[in-house]
């Protein structure tokens, strides 16, 4: 079954964001470009059977889509429908992806990184040797258990921090005035993200800021630049690579930054547990040796941001602009938002925050129509894995599970293709369900956050900003769609991405009677 409300299309010329994650056209009608483009795909599309070969015993599994596609949407779910209780594989950009069957997830969510990595799966496919992206283990451990353990702790600083960055970006015209939605997000949740992550006042230092967004962007060009020549000339052409040099710079000035902080804690030996910010998380939790290492510490505080900065605003951006395609829900939502804070003057605490069970039914449905990830749980196979149907996972495959087909299955969630924003609730509102079917939940049904141990460790404080940001808006202003228009703006498929509109324009309003 194809969606019909999600429109996929390809960016247009001129954008300046990370969604051009494709090499630059001009770069690639140049003669050279065009026989290293001839070579390279001969190669890829040849060798796509031999390095992919899972499935049953001797059997290889079913190639669907064609290299070099810039939309797998429809070929996960033509593979997904076909391959119910078996792998097939999709030819996405610089690694083939084997697809498991949803059947098979009880049997590997929870093996070791050793046997099925994460951390090599993105460190080969952004090329972190040269890009420095990736994930370590500091970066996991203080992400799933310090950060979510101190939600209750720093609600009053996100709190602080909503305030400032709405004021500072959208501010308090009484005019319609438009906003580039998902670049505005962008600044708003690198506010809150930095307070809490390096604290008042560096979290507001435009160099610090302009590094923890562009980090990403650049790190993510520069990787599609790099893949753009054989791995052999990889390590010369990273100096030739702007946005490559460019990642290194962000690195040395965050470096120079937080350097006389980390020095201070390492000097006054401050104890576990005193502060609440990623700083002394990542110091707490560092192997021996990286501990008082200024350039390690930067690094995972860059690496955090990948994911606490982006993943977070295109969510938000997909929800706002949901809500503008169904506006029937926004009073809705507002009368929710005042019934558990009737003023704005109330502190948010967890439990008030629970209290937003439409909000968070919506923005899950949200999720479920446009995910990030149309597939989730991506890692590289490090040991053959054998399966017990008999399926074998070969070793140095990268796989993952059709995340966005399994949430347009009909048998999980009737009339999948009709937006429903209140279809969460529910289903929660049947007895037993009561704490499942959230917007953190995970499960066989519920793929966009990954399940088991490698479930998104992240999700919780992501939750929790969207809440405070989304209520903060909607109880302060009127939005729109800008310059009269009338239709959602249509999302941007790269690969097996799902990316909202950068140059899309929502118009706010301050209300005449705010929260």
């Amino acid at each position: 079954m194809e969606n019909k409300n999600i429109t996929m299309e390809l960016p247009a010329s001129g954008f300046q964001s990370f969604v051009e994650q494709a090499p630059i056209l001009s770069t690639f009608l140049r003669p050279s470009s065009i026989l290293l483009s001839v070579i390279v795909l001969f190669f890829t599309t040849s060798g796509l059977r031999k390095l992919f070969s899972g499935g049953r015993k001797g059997s290889p599994s079913e190639l669907i889509g064609r290299p070099g596609d810039r939309d797998f949407h429809n070929a996960l779910l033509e593979g997904y429908k076909k391959h119910p209780h078996s792998l097939f594989t999709i030819p996405t950009g610089h690694h083939p992806m084997t697809i498991i069957p949803t059947e098979s997830l009880d049997e590997i969510k929870a093996l070791p990184e050793n046997i099925l990595s994460f951390q090599k799966q993105v460190t080969a496919r952004f090329l972190g040797k040269y890009t420095g992206l990736g994930v370590n283990d500091t970066l996991v451990h203080s992400v799933k258990v310090d950060l979510t353990k101190n939600i209750p702790r720093i609600l009053g600083e996100l709190e602080d921090e909503v305030g400032y960055s709405i004021g500072k970006h959208i501010g308090e015209s009484q005019d319609w005035t438009p906003h580039p939605l998902y670049y505005m997000l962008t600044h708003l949740v690198a506010l809150l993200s930095g307070r809490i992550f390096v604290g008042h006042p560096l979290s507001r230092d435009p160099t610090w800021l302009h590094a923890t967004v562009r980090y990403t962007i650049d790190g993510f060009v520069g990787a599609e630049k790099l893949w753009m020549y054989p791995s052999i000339l990889h390590p010369i052409m990273q100096y030739f690579i702007p946005e490559v040099r460019q990642v290194h710079s962000y690195l040395s000035n965050g470096a120079k930054m937080l350097g006389p902080i980390i020095n201070d804690r390492q000097g006054k030996q401050v104890k576990k547990g005193d502060r609440t910010d990623m700083i002394q998380w990542i110091i707490d939790n560092s192997d021996p040796k990286d501990k008082g290492n200024v350039d390690y510490v930067t690094k995972t505080q860059m690496l955090i941001s990948v994911v606490a900065i982006h993943t977070t605003t295109m969510t938000m951006s997909q929800t706002i602009f949901d809500l503008l395609a169904h506006p029937e829900y926004i009073d809705i939502l507002r009368e929710e938002i005042k019934s558990v804070k009737p003023t704005d003057e109330e502190p948010w605490t967890k439990s008030k925050i629970a209290g937003l069970r439409k909000m968070d039914s919506f923005m899950k449905e949200s999720q479920r129509f446009r995910p990030p990830g149309l597939v989730t749980m991506n890692r590289q196979v490090e040991q053959p894995i054998e399966l017990k149907n008999g399926l074998v996972l070969p070793k140095g495959a990268h796989i993952g599970v059709a995340a966005g087909s399994n949430a347009l299955d009909p048998a999980l969630f009737p009339h999948p293709e009709e937006f429903d924003g209140l279809r969460f609730l529910k289903l929660r509102d049947q007895p037993g369900n009561e704490n499942m079917y959230q917007f953190v939940t995970t499960g066989p049904d519920q793929l966009h956050w990954g399940v088991g141990t490698h479930a998104c460790p992240g999700r919780f404080f992501a939750s929790y900003e969207i809440k405070m940001l989304l209520s903060k808006i909607l109880m302060d202003y009127d939005i729109k769609l800008a310059d009269g228009a009338t239709q959602r703006p249509a999302d941007i498929a790269i690969d097996i991405r799902v990316v909202p509109n950068p140059q899309a324009q929502v118009a706010f309003k301050k209300r005449e009677v705010p929260w």
